[in-house]
């Protein structure tokens, strides 16, 4: 397999561009960020009445005639959010007392947001304060079917589906590095064709703890495999996770937030970890903090990362600069973006420890100082994160070769053994 695209090569990248890249490669970047830039996004509160202990969905429609473009669970009254393209929706939502994601008319109290009310979404607008609130007496019945067992699939074209509890192995075609250098390049053509979300590698176990492995940028779950073939598999079951890794890191953050809330309302589990290298950790925490408002979050146990940049790079501001074509991850990995500037003003939720791996075994002259080859030790050291950590441990190991070092494999699976309730 060819290997990933290391982070800070990809900025230099950036910076000689009009060399490095031809035309075409240049005009198909420059449409894929403008397929994101053309999404509109409705976003507002869904509420219910108090004492409902059941998840509320949230459901997205073009028209009763058109049914369920897209769905939203909540594991109880709270936000919620759909990226639209252009065009004419409604909001409804009903509380789905027996779990099982189809609404029963006259059964489970529903609500549309208005009377309802169509809302017009122009390109790249967003659509707020679209509430919905759910009585307990609610006369109101949707006047269309529901049923959206099948998570995170999306009944449009235009609406890429996402793939939540798909049970695959790290050989799946998918996971192929030309596939993880797609989600770098031409994040929203990956969306398309390949397929972000949450991977199962086994059908869920409830007697198994959850620890999900989330790659860093050019990467793909691939990258873990020596990690996760040691891993105990009698105590723990491995998800990972997959996302195109050029596209804006808050925007991926939320729908880790939003994928991990559904597989929670699904799967009721009690706890899990997380597991993150490079770039991904810094996507993993915006998606915790995003989490924080939910009850999911209560149930992390355990968060890891490896090799992580927390204060970004400084060819990723070159590159943004300087670019014919902006990629929205280089701007949000320059130190001192307002993505990483957001990372640690929400606290970790209680009882669940960070764990700080870093590498220092690399010599390269673009990272500056000591590194592994890719990130800055100044970087993977900065002091928020140091401060938020229980603990540090360093591997003389360069930026990827720290995903196959046989003591780190030993001491996390040393801390995973520890965080088991």
């Amino acid at each position: 397999m060819k290997r990933p695209l290391a982070v800070a090569w990809v900025c230099w990248f950036a910076m000689t561009a009009a060399t490095l890249l031809g035309g075409c490669d240049f005009l198909r970047l420059k449409k894929d960020v403008a397929r994101f830039d053309a999404l509109g996004l409705i976003g507002g509160h869904a509420t219910g009445p108090a004492g409902e202990d059941a998840p509320i969905i949230v459901v997205l429609s073009g028209s009763p005639a058109a049914g369920v473009l897209d769905s939203f669970v909540l594991e109880r009254p709270g936000p919620y959010f759909f990226v639209v393209p252009q065009g004419t929706y409604q909001i409804s939502a009903f509380i789905d007392r027996n779990h099982d994601f189809t609404y029963q008319p006259g059964e489970e109290p529903a609500a549309y947001h208005g009377a309802p009310t169509p809302l017009q979404v122009a390109v790249g607008q967003k659509v707020a304060d679209v509430d919905v609130h759910i009585v307990a007496d609610s006369s109101v019945r949707l006047d269309f079917p529901i049923s959206v067992s099948a998570l995170g699939k999306r009944n449009a074209k235009e609406l890429p589906a996402v793939q939540i509890g798909d049970v695959v192995t790290l050989d799946d075609p998918r996971f192929d590095g030309k596939n993880g250098e797609l989600g770098l390049w031409q994040p929203f053509e990956f969306l398309m064709k390949v397929g972000a979300g949450f991977y199962f590698l086994q059908p869920f176990d409830p007697q198994k703890v959850p620890v999900l492995f989330v790659h860093g940028a050019g990467g793909t779950p691939v990258d873990w495999r020596y990690v996760i073939d040691h891993l105990d598999r009698s105590k723990f079951q491995p998800w990972v996770a997959y996302y195109p890794s050029g596209a804006d890191l808050d925007l991926i953050a939320r729908g880790f937030a939003r994928w991990m809330t559904a597989i929670s309302a699904r799967y009721d589990f009690k706890q899990f970890i997380i597991v993150a290298h490079s770039m991904g950790g810094l996507v993993s925490r915006s998606a915790i903090n995003a989490m924080a408002d939910h009850p999911v979050a209560g149930t992390l146990s355990l968060f890891v990362t490896l090799s992580s940049p927390w204060n970004g790079f400084g060819a990723a501001a070159a590159g943004a600069e300087h670019s014919p074509v902006v990629m929205p991850m280089w701007v949000d990995m320059a130190p001192g973006s307002a993505f990483q500037e957001s990372l640690f003003r929400t606290p970790l939720p209680a009882h669940c420890p960070y764990h700080l791996f870093f590498s220092f075994g690399g010599h390269s002259l673009l990272a500056g100082g000591a590194n592994d080859g890719t990130v800055a030790l100044s970087s993977e050291l900065a002091l928020p994160a140091q401060q938020a950590a229980q603990k540090l441990y360093g591997f003389d190991d360069t930026h990827m070769g720290i995903l196959n070092d046989a003591e780190v494999s030993k001491t996390l699976n040393a801390l995973l053994a520890g965080a088991i309730k």
